[in-house]
């Protein structure tokens, strides 16, 4: 398990709309955590978390002006990810 393997996952995630769906679908915790590894993903729900943040952290450090946005998925998917998988 790593967070290199959370980090992939979450790019997997933002291009990939059927995993989002699939994302989208799972009720529960455990079943967002099967469904990244079904995907070939293994990582912690704490890998998550860091690698989400230093995703999101990147992200801010590329934008001037103040504003961000990564599109649909992180501002649904990876957070509901965040929330209900590792939170």
């Amino acid at each position: 398990m790593s967070i290199d393997q959370a980090k992939a996952f979450l790019k997997e995630l933002a291009r990939n709309q059927e995993l989002q769906q699939k994302l989208s679908d799972s009720a529960t915790a455990d079943e967002r955590m099967q469904l990244a590894k079904e995907a070939g993903f293994e990582f912690t729900a704490e890998e998550f978390n860091n690698a989400h943040s230093e995703l999101f952290a990147e992200d801010l450090d590329s934008v001037s002006g103040g504003g961000w946005a990564c599109g649909t998925t992180c501002g649904t998917e990876c957070g509901k990810l965040s929330q209900t998988v590792c939170g």
